[in-house]
């Protein structure tokens, strides 16, 4: 019995943090397809200097 724990326990030590980490990683991917964030960004910082 200690050494089906100890599967049941290494297992979810492995598994857990390594979906955690993909579901991250698929998350950063996906935002750095998408630059409408950026676009927005950048054209509500437009300076408007004066002409001299």
């Amino acid at each position: 019995m200690g050494y089906l724990m100890e599967a049941i326990l290494l297992i979810l030590a492995v598994v857990l943090p390594l979906s955690f980490v993909l579901i991250f990683l698929r998350r950063l991917i996906s935002n750095l397809g998408d630059a409408t964030h950026a676009h927005q960004l950048k054209s509500k910082n437009k300076m408007s200097f004066p002409s001299k």
